[in-house]
Parts: C-alpha cells; structure tokens; sequence
C-alpha cells in the first residue's frame, strides 16, 4: 500500500471528497498532471479517429482509463439497447476467463453514477455496490478488489455500458480522477455512437442501392444551374438503353418526343425548365414520350420533389422515372373502348329516340325509370308527364285486361322470365290503342328482379286489318252462299209467278178469287226485286280511286240533294276541315254513300230539323260526322242499322244502306252508328289517308 500523498492509492476516508470547506489536497491536482491529463486525453481522442475497430479504440480507452486514475484494473461493459446487464467488452489487469463472465447491473446504484454521473462519489466498497449482480459478487471477492471507480458510457439518457476502474486496496479516488473518467466515458460514449451512426449509415446507404439498382423505376438528383444530373440511377439503361454517363454527358432532355402534364395535356419543355427554376411547381407530375436507343419509343413517368439548399432555396429536384408504356397503352385502349361505348350509346339513344315504338324501364313496382318521347302517340302523355305520374301508366290500361297485365308483370318479376302480351290501352282523348308489349326482367346480384326493360307496338292498325279480314271472309262465304241460295230461290219464284200471271191473266173481273191471285202477283213481283237487290249485292266492288278534295266532294253531293232538303225544311250544317288536301277514293261512288246516308237522314228526322256534318284529322285518318234528331229509333234498330231493306219511313228504298257499308269498307274505312245524350242519331265514318 503506497503511503505517501502524491500515490494516486493513497487512501484516506471517503467523507472527505464532500467537505467542500476543507477539501484535502491531492498530488494529482498539480497543474503539471492536469496539463499530462488534457495532452493524454487529447492524444487519445486522435487515435480514435484512425480507423481502428471499435473493439480495438475501446482497448485504448480501458488502457487510459488505467493509466491516468492509477488503478490496479480497468474494464469497459458494453451492452446492446434493451439489455438488462451489460457483459466486459474488454479489460487491462483482470484475468479475461474470469471477469468476462461478469454483468454490470446499470440501475440505479447507491453512489448515483448512472443517473447522474454529475453528483456520483467514487465507491469505496466495491462488494456493495449496485452495479454488480449478486450471483457475481464471489467473484469480485475472491479477486480481492476493495475500491472502485464507474461512470456510465452515456449519450443523453441513452446509457450504452460502464466504464470501470478498481483498486485491491482503499484507494481514495478523488473528484479530479472521477473527472477523468468521465471525460474517458464521453469520448467512448461518442466512439460507440458514432460506430453505431456508421453502421446505420452503410445499412441505408445499402438498402438504397438496392433499391436503386434492383428497382425498374430510375432515381435521379437533378440540379437546375445546369440541368445534368449529379446522380441518376443505374436502372436508366434498361429503361432507355443508355448508360448513366451516358445521359449525364448528353442529357436526358434530348430523347424526350412530347410532355404531357397530368389534366392539362401536352406542354413545352421550356415552360416546364421555366416553372421548375422558378420555384412554381412543388411537386412535379408529367409523362413523357421519349426515343430509346433501341428504337421504340416509350412513356416515362416523372415523379420529382424540390431539392433545397441548406437555406431552403430550391437547387435542384429530386424524383423518379417509371416505365408507364403498358399504361399508356392501357389507357389508350380504355379511352378506344370509351368512345366506341359513347357511339354505341349514342346509336342507341338515337335508335330509341327515334324507332316507332315505346321504350321503356320499369321496376317491380311499377314505377317507371325511362320511357322514350313515342309513348305520347299511344298513352297521349309526355315522357316528363309519366315520369312525374307513374301512376298514370296503369291508369291508362283498359279495365278488362289491368289484371291481366298486372299479373303478368308479377310473374315475370318472380320468375325472371320474359312476357309477349296483346292488351288494351285507354288514349287520353279516349279512344283504344291495341299495343303488343315485349318485356325482358334483369336481374340484380341478389338474382331478383331490379326491372322490367320493354317495348310497347301500337298494333291497333294490325287488329283492325285483322278484323276486317275476318269480315271480308264472313262477307265471301255470305256472298257465295247469297249466290247459291239466290239461284236456287229464282228458278221456283220465276215459275210461280209465271203460273201466277197467266192464272190471272185468264180470269174475269168478277171473279171472286181475282183479288187473291193479284195479292199473290203483287208479293212475287216483290219477292224478284229483292233477289234482284240481292244479286246487285253479291257482285264484286271494282273502285277507281283518285286524289280528291274532300271539301269538294262533300259540297258537290250535298248541292245535288238541295231541293230534298228544302222540301223536308231540314237545315244543313257544314264544319269541314282545311287540315287535308286530298283524300284517295272513288268519288262517285262515295257521293252516292253520303247521298243515301243523307236520304235516310230526311226520312227519319222530324220536319224543320237540323243535319250538321262535321270533318276533322283525327289520329292519321280523315273523320267525318253526321248529328241529326230521329224521331222514333230502338236499340235493335240501331244494332241492325245496314242490314239489307230495313225502312223506317215508307218511300225510301233503304237497301242503298249495307251497299254504301260495303263501299266504305271497300275503302279501308269504317262507319259506325250510335244515338249520343241528347236523342241525336250520330253517324261516324273513318276513312285512311
């Protein structure tokens, strides 16, 4: 044990380190060891920076930490961030098979040196000390080390290990060794850190060269004093065919075709150069259209940030360039296939807006998404109006077929399945539309029904044919029928009435049976004029059609008639359209059926009646109406209007009425009779323009 004062082992009593009013003097606080200390400490932090190995500077520090506080032993405990105790790293005077086993606990201890390095006392009893795990003080005691100096290897709060120093005997360490020591943990605080600052630099530095030459995308630093790159990365070469010194020495800008901004289109270069310096565009988008080295051409995008000064001017940009041609070539087809579907759906709003029939949508219930401007011809509604009344739409079925049609839109709704239905539709001025409705259900992801899509056909014209049809057949088998029956009939009535003539012929006027043969003469006579009337009747119609002015044809066979009019005191009244030019018919013919029409008329109205004809353009057909009061007429007359010698009135021969029927039907048109409100006799003719 040394014994004189200037031994850095001089031991004295620990409470004298903090007697602040008499502090107890120490050999080595002479100025020439100071000035030792500051030249070793900074000879030391000199060959830290040589390079060597962490393992190898933190030999050095231990050995320092030796030297200069005089210890008998010296150790650095270095631990990983997480560890609960930290293993020697290395040592000078211990025996390295014994005390690396050792773990410094860095908890609080009771001399405070790892929580607050400022206020730590060197410990004199080592055995005690906090930082030492009791599984390891046998150790330490078999060793016989008595006194112990430790500061923490600290960088702020991160404390990264211990440095240590220990005596086999009461040293009496003193504040100006602690000092020492703590100056030494600094400098392997900042070793250690910069060791690790290191590493984590090379491991950025790797995985960025990973990426940048791993990546098909190309990173560059581009500066804007002189527009070159600085750094480009080396995926420029798959990307173009040109090496990256290559680009840097010719620029990158001369294989550039066309610019093109995100939503604003192409762009010229030199704006864009503009822009850039200027400061104007922070982050900067733009695809560009660039000529390779091998030939294609190719669409990069750019993708780049403003590369600032350390005074935050803007110097440069830095970004990257990604190989968009399958994107762009994408896009191309999308925007091909989007104006293919604009036509296709302009063809079809064309075709919808513009084909004779109605086009609708309608969901399951019955409200109705779509419907195209024909549905005013059939319903006598506007789209906008069926659109804002849906309901108008099942108002306007006809009452006998709304549960028909009603269920049919149930069940293929239900069922999924497509329905082809003739029904009835009310027009709005009242008269019936047939329509035939084809519907098709379309099905959600759910598989219900979402709606019906449809076209409704006005087939009124093809019903009405249909009917007629019916008619002419009815009106052929009837002729050959009346043809049959007729001859059948004239050859007995001719033979009777010849027997009949001659009977009466030979008998004298007083003859008391005279009278009955003249009876049986009277009602032959008239039975052959019937079979005559019937044969005229069941003789083909040839017409000879022609343009005429209906205005005309109407005046000319009422001006025939005025002298029966006058002498029946009837009054005509005429309300002709100037809508229709011409009408195709057989003119005479035609004025013979409005002149028996008006002959029936006189014979049937009371005396100083009124007759109105009245003339309209009513839904593509040439209407024409005659009103006039009757003075004694049944249902039954009614329903059998035109059948054949019908009389309401003796002196007129009504057989004229079924032939002007024939005549109108032979026209493509039809006549109807019915007695309205007021007890007048209403005669409706329809003919086709």
């Amino acid at each position: 044990m040394p014994d004189h004062p200037g031994d850095p082992h001089f031991h004295h009593e620990p409470q004298a380190l903090h007697e602040a009013d008499a502090p107890v003097p120490h050999a080595s606080d002479a100025p020439e060891n100071r000035l030792h200390c500051m030249e070793a400490l900074y000879q030391l932090a000199l060959t830290l920076a040589k390079g060597r190995s962490l393992q190898e500077n933190l030999q050095r520090l231990a050995e320092c930490s030796h030297e200069l506080t005089g210890a008998d032993a010296s150790g650095i405990a270095v631990g990983e961030e997480g560890d609960e105790a930290f293993p020697i790293r290395c040592s000078l005077g211990l025996r390295p098979d014994v005390f690396m086993k050792l773990r410094f606990n860095p908890i609080e201890s009771p001399n405070g040196l790892t929580r607050e390095p400022e206020k730590s006392a060197p410990s004199m009893d080592f055995t005690r000390t906090g930082t030492i795990l009791d599984v390891d003080r046998p150790i330490i005691t078999r060793e016989g080390f008595l006194s112990d100096m430790m500061v923490p290897i600290q960088m702020d709060e991160d404390v990264m290990g211990m440095l240590c120093v220990f005596s086999r005997s009461q040293t009496p360490f003193t504040p100006y060794h602690l000092d020492i020591l703590r100056k030494i943990g600094h400098l392997a605080a900042v070793e250690i850190q910069r060791r690790k600052t290191e590493a984590l630099l090379r491991e950025s530095e790797e995985r960025f060269r990973f990426m940048a030459e791993t990546t098909g995308d190309v990173i560059y630093r581009l500066k804007y004093l002189t527009m070159t790159y600085d750094y480009i990365s080396p995926g420029i070469q798959q990307l173009t065919g040109y090496s990256p010194e290559e680009i840097k020495e010719s620029r990158f800008a001369g294989l550039v075709e066309r610019i093109e901004l995100l939503g604003k289109g192409p762009v010229s270069p030199r704006d864009i150069v503009r822009d850039r310096t200027q400061g104007k565009i922070i982050e900067y988008r733009a695809d560009y259209l660039i000529r390779t080295r091998p030939g294609p051409l190719k669409w990069v995008r750019d993708h780049s940030f403003p590369w600032l000064d350390n005074e935050g001017h803007i110097i440069g940009s830095v970004g990257i360039l990604s190989d968009i041609s399958d994107y762009k070539r994408a896009e191309a087809r999308v925007q091909e296939r989007t104006n293919e579907l604009i036509e296709s759906e302009e063809k079809y709003r064309t075709l919808v807006e513009n084909v004779p029939l109605v086009v609708y949508r309608m969901r399951p219930g019955k409200e109705i998404l779509f419907v195209n401007h024909f549905v005013e011809e059939i319903f006598g509604y506007t789209p906008p109006e069926i659109l804002a009344k849906p309901h108008l739409w099942t108002e306007r079925l006809y009452s006998e077929d709304l549960p028909k049609v009603l269920d049919l839109w149930e069940k293929s709704c239900r069922d999924g399945k497509e329905f082809l239905e003739e029904y009835r539709i009310v027009h709005k001025d009242g008269h019936l539309v047939y329509v035939m409705d084809h519907a098709i259900p379309f099905a959600g992801p759910t598989g219900a029904a979402e709606w019906l899509d449809g076209i409704i056909m006005d087939v009124t014209g093809r019903v009405r044919l249909r009917e007629q049809l019916v008619r002419s057949e009815g009106l052929k088998t009837i002729s050959e029928v009346s043809a049959r029956l007729a001859h059948e009939f004239r050859n007995p009535l001719v033979s009777a009435g010849g027997f009949a003539r001659r009977l009466l012929s030979t008998m004298p006027q007083g003859d008391p049976n005279r009278s009955k043969v003249e009876i049986i003469v009277k009602e032959v006579g008239r039975l052959e004029g019937i079979l005559r009337m019937v044969l005229d009747y069941i003789q083909p119609v040839e017409l000879q059609k022609s343009p005429t002015d209906p205005n005309r044809w109407i005046r000319e066979a009422i001006g025939e008639l005025e002298a029966q009019l006058h002498e029946h005191h009837v009054r005509m009244e005429l309300r002709l359209t100037e809508e229709i030019d011409s009408l195709s018919i057989d003119r005479p013919k035609m004025e013979c059926v409005l002149q028996t029409l008006i002959k029936n008329a006189l014979t049937q109205m009371p005396a100083e009646g009124s007759l109105s004809l009245h003339t309209e353009r009513r839904k593509g057909n040439f209407s024409l109406q005659l009103r006039y009061p009757v003075q004694h007429i049944s249902k039954d007359d009614i329903e059998h209007f035109f059948y054949p010698f019908t009389t309401f009135k003796d002196g007129y021969n009504a057989g004229d009425l079924p032939f002007s029927k024939i005549l109108i039907d032979k026209h493509g048109g039809e006549i109807s009779v019915t007695v309205d409100a007021a007890g007048h006799l209403v005669i409706s003719i329809s003919l086709p323009l």
